[in-house]
């Protein structure tokens, strides 16, 4: 188990390979980030896992800089990526004011009564797409968690984002994952028969990867989140399984389910 104390620093506590597991024993705590019942009720769901690992990323990017972070998230929702960062870092005995300086919030659409809820230091209500100049070009990383796949032409928009941000500036995105030969094959049925998900990209590791290198960034780290999701079934109840899962998105990236990529803008 961790043992926190108050004062602690992130660079205590986000050593380069340091995994805290435990956070997602207690984090849903007073909110239920969008699991089901049957999910709520593991001590680690798989779920939780497309925020656990942005936000070991986001500590990390801290204790690198040594000084509190100014963050953009684009696609922002119900807020829970920063409700998750806020809970976790809690939980880790860190003051969030140590890694997280301001959080500024992007969306096409503002919801306003579950955001007035998260402490945002700034909303922008702009489609990411069509009004990239929206997008503040001061922040040292920037969110994009299952936004791409919404996005009719996702090269597109890596391409505008990265012409605004700043040299060493971190993106961090994830989406769901495709195995790369079959999107030709793919994305038109997405397209074809989109549901109430709303994707219309089929997206691989391979196929941000290259639109980010082009683009002038060099990718820092690229995992799966699992190779089985077992939503709410009892193995989300072993702290083994999700050290396997991660250990497996480690090794095999562009294994189906969800990719989460950090590249850096050179």
């Amino acid at each position: 188990m961790i043992t926190t104390r108050a004062g602690a620093r992130p660079a205590d506590l986000f050593a380069a390979t340091a995994w805290h597991h435990e956070i997602n024993a207690r984090i849903t705590g007073d909110h239920d980030f969008l699991l089901t019942e049957r999910q709520r009720s593991r001590r680690y769901p798989s779920r939780l896992l497309r925020y656990f690992i942005p936000f070991h990323w986001l500590g990390r990017e801290a204790a690198r800089r040594g000084r509190p972070l100014k963050v953009c998230e684009i696609g922002i929702a119900h807020g829970l990526m920063l409700r998750y960062v806020l809970s976790g870092l809690d939980h880790l005995g860190l003051d969030p004011a140590d890694v997280i300086g301001d959080w500024i919030g992007v969306d096409m659409k503002l919801l306003h009564d579950d955001l007035a809820k998260v402490p945002y230091d700034g909303l922008i209500e702009a489609n990411f797409e069509t009004e990239p100049g929206k997008i503040p070009g001061d922040c040292d990383v920037y969110v994009l968690l299952h936004v791409l796949e919404h996005l009719y032409e996702p090269e597109r928009a890596i391409r505008q984002l990265v012409s605004r941000v700043p040299s060493g500036s971190l993106l961090l995105v994830g989406f769901p994952s495709h195995l790369h030969p079959f999107i030709p094959l793919r994305e038109p049925r997405l397209r074809a028969h989109t549901n109430s998900n709303g994707h219309v990209s089929a997206l691989s590791a391979r196929r941000f990867n290259a639109a980010a290198r082009s683009n002038g960034c060099d990718i820092e780290e690229a995992r799966g989140a699992f190779f089985l999701r077992a939503s709410g079934m009892f193995l989300e109840d072993q702290r083994w399984w999700q050290q396997f899962n991660l250990a497996w998105g480690r090794l095999v990236p562009g294994w189906l389910g969800e990719v989460y990529i950090a590249a850096r803008k050179r």
